[in-house]
């Protein structure tokens, strides 16, 4: 049978163990803690400056947030884009990783989606997206912050189809929004 006692020395003998080294244990949290962030920026950046770039024509969405400041909603024609064979409606396909084939447009500049599948593909140029919700299909390019004023601007140069998105794409699909081009 255990006592308060002992319980309660077992206690104040980790309590001291972690007041002699209370210092170093100070460093190492920290230290993961900076690791940790400088890993996530490490990730995003290392896709915009090894990402090779692509051009995406963009569907209009509202784009003013009163608590967030002028930004732009992006949507694609590729964002509605179901796999042959699957239905990305069904409630079942939520959470599934998507992969978008992409082929360069006619222009010479934009790119377009030619077909979408669950299985990565093994050549050309892809995307990798999730799906989120019934018939929509979120890369992480959805949506970019703009200089204050400036959200009119891209608005109607969305509503105008004048507006295209500037994404770094990785060799594995990994997609990040650099910038917007009102053409």
């Amino acid at each position: 049978m255990s006592t308060g006692i002992e319980n309660s020395t077992s206690y104040s003998g980790i309590w001291s163990w972690i007041q002699r080294r209370e210092r170093v244990l100070l460093i190492l949290a920290v230290t993961f803690q900076l690791g940790v962030l400088g890993a996530m920026i490490a990730q995003s950046g290392w896709t915009h400056l090894t990402g090779d770039t692509v051009l995406f024509r963009v569907i209009p969405v509202d784009p003013r947030d009163m608590f967030r400041g002028d930004y732009v909603i992006l949507r694609y024609e590729f964002s509605t884009i179901s796999p042959v064979g699957a239905d990305i409606y069904a409630a079942e396909s939520a959470g599934r990783e998507i992969y978008v084939t992409l082929a360069e447009d006619s222009d010479g500049r934009h790119w377009s989606a030619i077909s979408a599948t669950f299985e990565r593909p093994t050549s050309g140029r892809f995307m990798k997206g999730k799906i989120v919700g019934p018939g929509n299909i979120e890369f992480g390019i959805e949506s970019y912050f703009v200089q204050e004023g400036k959200g009119k601007e891209y608005e109607e140069a969305r509503t105008a189809h004048r507006l295209s998105a500037v994404v770094a794409l990785t060799e594995d699909g990994e997609a990040r929004l650099k910038d917007l081009v009102v053409e």
